[in-house]
């Protein structure tokens, strides 16, 4: 890390210009308002080693002040794919520093569900920032457990229901409300991990909604 008070060199991601006129403050502007740039922006910031990690963050804090938008909204996917407690620990800090702005969200939890416990499917949309949100979807027959699993950690609302066809082509998926989901994948995944010892990818990101600890016991 720098030294308190001191700024180390930009690294390579935050040196093509700064500013209204900066390439780099372009790419915070998309990333608020595109998933697929805070997306990419994530993944070339999850690239760099740690040092340049915390560089990136205070780069990010001065170009979004610069640029006018938030930095809490600009700072959110890179959170996501932070590792390093103290990288992390400073990331919140930024963001409660701005007091939030821009993380409010303007869409709501959503569900997706095909079938019964004994073949189906479902697709749980929940809400992160703004119109952001991340996905879950799996699909599953009683016999042979979880067969299919989706996770998308950052898509538009809008583009959030066309997971669906990821999953099998026979399931007829219909809006319904999210504890009507939660109450039939829930004894899906129990059984699944029973057998398997593990709960399928992505569901970590959503196991508070199921109560379904992480470690096997």
């Amino acid at each position: 890390m720098s030294t308190p008070g001191h700024r180390g060199p930009r690294p390579p991601l935050a040196n093509a210009g700064r500013g209204r006129a900066g390439p780099f403050g372009a790419l915070l502007a998309a990333a608020v308002r595109d998933p697929a740039a805070a997306r990419g922006l994530a993944l070339a910031y999850g690239s760099l080693d740690v040092l340049a990690r915390a560089k990136i963050v205070e780069a990010v804090v001065a170009d979004a002040r610069a640029e006018g938008i938030s930095a809490s909204a600009a700072l959110a996917p890179l959170l996501a794919v932070e590792e390093d407690a103290e990288v992390a620990r400073s990331i919140a800090d930024a963001i409660s520093a701005e007091g939030g702005i821009g993380l409010a969200s303007t869409v709501g939890a959503r569900a997706l569900v095909a079938g019964d416990e004994l073949r189906g499917g479902v697709l749980l949309v929940r809400p992160l920032h703004g119109t952001f949100v991340e996905v879950l979807g799996l699909a599953w027959r009683r016999d042979d457990g979880v067969t299919h699993s989706l996770f998308d950690p950052l898509v538009d609302d809008s583009a959030a229901s066309a997971h669906v066809s990821r999953l099998p082509a026979d399931l007829r998926f219909e809006e319904m409300p999210m504890s009507y989901a939660i109450d039939l994948l829930a004894p899906v995944l129990w059984a699944h991990r029973r057998v398997s010892g593990a709960l399928p990818p992505g569901v970590e990101r959503f196991a508070d909604l199921f109560s379904i600890a992480s470690p096997l016991e």
